[in-house]
C-alpha cells in the first residue's frame, strides 16, 4: 500500500534524526502506527490535534474524550494512556533521591502532569522523611468533577504506615481556578492540627488548576 511506503520513510527519518525535525503531527502519527498497523493515520493525528489543541493536549486527554474520537478504537486509546502513564512515572522519578522541596518547578512539573487527564477532583498525598525525599506517593481520594471528599484522619493513618515525617497533599480542580473553597481551607487546618498533633509536618496543600496552582504554604497559611 502507499501508505506504507511513507510510513517506513517516516520512521526512517525519526530513526536517523532521533526525531529533530519531525513534526508534532508526525510524531503523534508515528505513535499511532503502532496501534493502527494498516491504515493510513495521517488524518488521524491531525484531528486529534486539532481537537485537543497540541500534541501534550492529545497526550493529556482523558480516556473517553479520546474514544470519542471517530477512527481511535480502544488500542489506540490503551496506547495513548500508556504514554501518559510513562510520563507521569518517569517525572515522579525526578522527584526520587532528592529532597522534593529543593526544586519547587520539578515538583510542580510533577503534579500538572499527573493530573493533566484528570476529569475529577482527586486527592494525591506525598510523603516524606526527615530529609524531605519521596517515601510513597498515594492516591486517597477520588471526588466529583467538582468536588473532593478528604479524610485528615485515613491521611495521617497512612503516614504512620510509611513512617514518614512529613507530607505534601495536593489535590486538582479541573474545572476552575485554583482558589480554595471554604471547604478546602477547613480541611486544611484539620489536616494540619491532626499532623502537629503526632508530630508531623505539612509541609504545603497544592492546588492545581488547569493553568495555575495555588499554595497553602504561598500563601501563609501553613
Amino acid at each position: 500500500m502507499a501508505h506504507d511506503g511513507h510510513r517506513q520513510r517516516l520512521k526512517d527519518r525519526f530513526s536517523a534524526t532521533g526525531g529533530a525535525g519531525v513534526a508534532d503531527y508526525e510524531l503523534l502519527e508515528l505513535t499511532l502506527t503502532f496501534a493502527i498497523p494498516r491504515r493510513d493515520v495521517k488524518p488521524l493525528a491531525k484531528a486529534l490535534l486539532a481537537r485537543f489543541g497540541s500534541l501534550a493536549g492529545v497526550l493529556t486527554a482523558p480516556p473517553e474524550d479520546l474514544a470519542s474520537m471517530p477512527g481511535l478504537g480502544p488500542a489506540s486509546v490503551l496506547l495513548v494512556q500508556l504514554v501518559q502513564q510513562l510520563t507521569v512515572r518517569m517525572k515522579r522519578a525526578g522527584l526520587q533521591g532528592q529532597p522534593v522541596l529543593a526544586d519547587r518547578l520539578t515538583l510542580l512539573d510533577y503534579l500538572y502532569t499527573r493530573f493533566a487527564s484528570s476529569t475529577r477532583e482527586e486527592g494525591v498525598v506525598l510523603f516524606l522523611n526527615a530529609q524531605l525525599t519521596l517515601l510513597a506517593e498515594e492516591t486517597l481520594f477520588t471526588g466529583t468533577q467538582r468536588q473532593v471528599a478528604a479524610s485528615p484522619r485515613e491521611i495521617i493513618k497512612k503516614a504512620l504506615v510509611h513512617n514518614a515525617s512529613g507530607l505534601i497533599f495536593s489535590h486538582n480542580h479541573p474545572h476552575g481556578a485554583p482558589q480554595p473553597s471554604a471547604a478546602d481551607e477547613a480541611f486544611t487546618q484539620q489536616l494540619q492540627q491532626a499532623a502537629s498533633a503526632l508530630g508531623l509536618t505539612l509541609h504545603d496543600h497544592l492546588i492545581i488548576g488547569a493553568d495555575a496552582h495555588y499554595s497553602f504554604k504561598g500563601a501563609g497559611k501553613l
